[in-house]
């Protein structure tokens, strides 16, 4: 039986195309085998210095030991991890290439930057690494002591709260809790968590929501009243603090997230292989103690539950976004 020319030229096309798809699975797999062969760069969106830095030294040496390779970090920070990132989304996605940065990058800043300067789907979380709580502190001469008695007090004179910065993670906390309580605040938001925390305990300022580690010491000694967590669990530095769940607010969470992250379109045998990398990492005792020291929470997610944690977070956010409609340059 005679096939005709157009025939045959389909056959030859399709074992071609089969012979290049066999190619390239075996050329992924070759690359999975052999990767690392040289130094990993791990970007690091923030300046460097402070409890975070050791952190990041900690999983960057336990990753270099690991995949025999050294990792070098590459401290890009500006517009609230926005640098960084983009800086990732250009990356080649060759395994080369990596993120440690908190997840706000992409539940936050995609809401209320005019221009992230990359695309969102290029950025991908791969583990959720540590969990981060933040703190509602006031200063002690407001007179109150828990989350009721500061709503009670909102409703009858002005207040007003701190933040490390408009559309930072403590401005959307409060905005939260602002709106589930129905009562109104003034905004006063400063250059980074310092001065803020400053005018908190001078007085020019009444509460904030700010992170654990930048105001712990301050509520230990007195200067500053703790009122809750803002996220689902106690925190161990000051166990006694309630979590805004328990004190009436029904699904209340904003825990934050240290975060490792990918390019789009990194070969998944290579992401394994870092992955399992990075899960042994992060339980070293160097990690952990790193991590304690910084009040952060050891966690150590799949790829897939840290998209999923994330998308619900975006979610979250994107209410209070609506509300104050804030959009930055």
């Amino acid at each position: 039986m005679k096939t005709s020319p157009r025939s045959n030229r389909t056959l030859v096309c399709a074992l071609l195309a089969g012979l290049g798809l066999s190619l390239s699975l075996l050329a992924s797999g070759t690359l999975a085998q052999t990767w690392p062969t040289k130094p990993i760069r791990l970007i690091a969106p923030q300046a460097p210095g402070g409890g975070p830095e050791r952190v990041i030294r900690g999983i960057a040496n336990g990753l270099s030991q690991r995949l025999g390779q050294p990792v070098v970090v590459d401290y890009k920070p500006g517009a609230a991890g926005n640098l960084g990132a983009s800086e990732l989304a250009r990356s080649p996605a060759d395994g080369y290439t990596w993120m440690l940065g908190t997840e706000t990058i992409i539940t936050l800043n995609p809401l209320i930057y005019k221009n992230t300067g990359f695309n969102k789907a290029d950025v991908v979380p791969i583990n959720l690494i540590a969990s981060l709580s933040q703190l509602l502190a006031c200063n002690p001469k407001v007179g109150v002591r828990n989350v009721a008695e500061l709503v009670s007090k909102a409703k009858t004179q002005p207040l007003s709260y701190a933040s490390s910065g408009a559309g930072s993670p403590g401005h959307f906390t409060m905005e939260m809790l602002l709106d589930s309580a129905k009562v109104s605040m003034t905004h006063v938001p400063y250059r980074g968590p310092a001065p803020a925390v400053q005018d908190l305990i001078g007085g020019q300022v009444d509460c904030a929501f700010l992170v654990t580690a930048i105001v712990a010491e301050h509520i230990k000694s007195g200067r500053l009243q703790a009122l809750a967590t803002s996220s689902k669990g106690r925190i161990g530095i000051l166990p006694d603090v309630q979590t805004m769940q328990e004190q009436g607010f029904a699904g209340f969470d904003a825990t934050f997230w240290l975060a490792m992250f990918s390019p789009r379109g990194v070969p998944a045998d290579i992401q394994a292989k870092f992955s399992r990398a990075l899960d042994e990492t992060i339980r070293t005792a160097e990690v952990t103690d790193a991590m304690a020291a910084n009040n952060t929470k050891l966690e150590g997610t799949s790829a897939e539950a840290a998209q999923r944690e994330l998308d619900a977070i975006t979610q979250r956010w994107e209410k209070v976004s609506k509300r104050i409609n804030l959009k930055l340059d």
